[in-house]
């Protein structure tokens, strides 16, 4: 139920990994809050680093948190706004895979976004002409090659990172540092309309929560973990872009950077990322190039096959059952199959042939159209 969600969202006192790890030991908020002390106390026992009393899931739903969880519901259905959990199926298969995923995602638009490939496009508030139109360039060449572009809706290059998407037709998600009802900055108001109605927006804050500083660098790694892979258009040495950068380099993701002028203060960023070894994005091409060396693209094609569309044997449908959209091992495919390794490996290649299954760095995984 998502009044317990919201109840768990507003728990004070406990770390979002340390309420990741009580889901995974009791399943669900509703089963949380109506464990017994011995129960909470044994599980709450495991958790690594500074130690939590059952109290704080004990006490009883106070009034004021009450009506809070209501009017956040109440506002939700008002707005046709709507909360995916982290153990839905929904809940995007990238951003699972990272190691500081959210509870959950309030959004407005199109979910499905949230499963199809997605190119991160970040940089400087105060971008120069240049960088407004080197983005938009390169968010309508991602998007003709059927990827998303996901960005934070900031002024500068993530403003023109949606318009470049929106004018090309495209899929566009934009991750915001407040509360799904609120929309900062307010000069953004009408892009963000936009986007709500033609793509996807979405936040793990509840509603009604306000930008504040430390919003900022938790929006910023849901940005990096949906996507692929993140491009830094234009920045200077103390822009937040320079904080996704990291995120997506630490959640294993490709990082590139645009190289500038020596002369222009936006470029020193991306200057700096370079020097620590990201990949230089002098065209939209450099960037799909390595991201289709993952298999998302396949001769400059996004796959539209559907598994509903195939018929599968017995064989490859469990096979295919053991796969999701983060890339799984070949090894435990063969030991939780109970398959010989020479029937996992010709099964994999017949699905990947039928457009099932792509190969990755890390194993095999599910193509984001099935």
């Amino acid at each position: 139920m998502i009044e317990d969600w919201l109840r768990l969202l507003y728990t004070k006192g406990a770390s979002l990994n340390q309420k990741h790890f009580l889901l995974e030991q009791l399943g669900s908020p509703g089963a949380i809050f109506s464990a017994s002390a011995n129960t909470l106390k044994e599980s709450l026992a495991e958790i690594a680093g500074r130690s939590i009393e059952p109290a704080l899931f004990l006490k009883p739903l106070s009034r004021a948190l009450s009506d809070t969880v209501k009017e956040d519901i109440q506002l939700l259905e008002r707005m046709g706004a709507n909360f995916i959990p982290c153990n839905s199926e929904c809940y995007p298969p990238l951003l699972r895979a990272t190691d500081s995923g959210p509870l959950g995602l309030f959004y407005l638009g199109n979910r499905e976004l949230l499963t199809k490939p997605q190119i991160a496009m970040v940089g400087s508030r105060h971008a120069s002409r240049g960088g407004k139109e080197t983005a938009l360039h390169f968010s309508a060449s991602f998007c003709a090659q059927g990827f998303g572009v996901t960005s934070g809706l900031a002024l500068g290059i993530d403003t023109a990172s949606h318009q470049g998407a929106l004018d090309a037709s495209g899929e566009t998600t934009a991750v915001i540092a407040t509360g799904i009802d609120q929309v900062y900055p307010s000069r953004n108001r009408a892009l963000h309309r936009a986007i709500a109605e033609r793509g996807l927006v979405v936040t793990e804050f509840p509603p009604k929560s306000p930008p504040r500083r430390n919003h900022f660098p938790s929006r910023n790694r849901i940005i990096s973990g949906l996507s692929l892979a993140t491009l830094v258009v234009e920045a200077g040495l103390q822009s937040g872009s320079l904080i996704t950068a990291r995120l997506a380099a630490e959640q294993g993701r490709e990082v590139f950077a645009i190289p500038g002028s020596i002369h222009l203060p936006g470029s020193k960023g991306c200057h700096y990322l370079l020097k620590q070894g990201a990949a230089i994005a002098e065209s939209p091409e450099e960037v799909l190039a390595e991201v289709s060396d993952t298999g998302w693209i396949h001769q400059n094609t996004v796959f539209q096959k559907s598994v509903s569309q195939i018929a599968l044997n017995a064989e490859q449908n469990g096979i295919f059952e053991l796969l999701d959209f983060a890339p799984c091992p070949v090894d435990e495919l063969i030991r939780h199959s109970g398959l010989t390794a020479d029937q996992v490996s010709s099964i994999l290649v017949q699905l990947e042939l039928q457009g099932l299954v792509i190969e990755s760095v890390g194993g095999y995984q599910r193509f984001p159209s099935t």
